[in-house]
């Protein structure tokens, strides 16, 4: 099987989004997934949405540095475009993700693209074009969307955030946006079939998993809730309905 035989969670992503860089692998295998899970195209837009809603509350709070793990394709509205003016550094394992991102901020003198692999934090944080790029000892916001439910227990994940909280300086943010079949556990074991079958691990976690994810980053507005209901203004739930998709961002306080 060669490369453009197997299907691609980027390339897949983008798909699901409405995008036209998916090959014939990738639109079966998410074909599949959609008709095992129809809400998977919703999920994607109302993660888009999200981060467009955590971009604008960051600015707000006056964030102007933005590490982007497992960016994935660009799209018509992406992280340093809604966040205009800041330092971005965009994170990828995929050659063609990187690629297009690439082409995409040529120009650009506050933006770059890093190869790396979000499953090893220290070699990210310590990339010589990331610490060019962002300043660790101010504020920086570290966005992981839609990533961390492709990293399966055996490596760590929660071993990974630990990593980056000790490496930001306080007043820094972290959003992570997280896959979990709390809503439909059936339907998300029988995607979760279709991608192991395609070579792809999928680690879909209940919203308990995923807050400890969060470790010592403190949830903030209304924590940990169903992606299209995080604002940053509002207060947590009485009583956090399940979800398929959760969303939150967490802060580092303290010295």
């Amino acid at each position: 099987m060669t490369a453009d035989d197997r299907p691609n969670v980027a390339r897949m992503w983008d798909y699901h989004q409405g995008g036209d860089r998916a090959g014939p692998a990738d639109r079966r295998l998410a074909d599949a997934v959609t008709t095992a899970c129809p809400e998977l195209p919703r999920a994607a837009q109302a993660n888009r949405a999200f981060l467009a809603r955590v971009l604008a509350h960051l600015v707000g709070v006056g964030v102007r540095q933005f590490l982007d793990l497992g960016a994935g394709l660009p799209t018509d509205r992406n992280t340093h475009q809604m966040a205009c003016g800041s330092r971005v550094v965009y994170v990828d394992t995929d050659p063609m993700a990187v690629l297009h991102n690439r082409i995409g901020v040529v120009g650009n003198p506050d933006v770059t693209v890093v190869q790396a692999d979000l499953r090893d934090p220290e070699l990210v944080l310590r990339h010589r074009d990331v610490r060019h790029y962002i300043d660790f000892r101010r504020p920086v916001a570290v966005l992981a969307l839609a990533v961390y439910h492709f990293v399966p227990d055996a490596e760590e994940p929660a071993t990974g955030i630990a990593s980056i909280y000790d490496h930001v300086a306080p007043g820094s943010y972290l959003a992570i946006s997280h896959g979990s079949a709390d809503d439909a556990p059936d339907r998300v074991a029988r995607v979760a079939g279709l991608y192991a079958a395609a070579g792809i691990p999928l680690r879909p976690r209940s919203r308990s998993e995923i807050a400890a994810l969060f470790d010592r980053f403190a949830l903030v507005g209304p924590g940990l809730v169903a992606a299209p209901c995080w604002e940053p203004s509002a207060p947590p739930p009485a009583q956090p309905r399940a979800a398929g998709w959760y969303a939150g961002l967490g802060r580092k306080t303290g010295a």
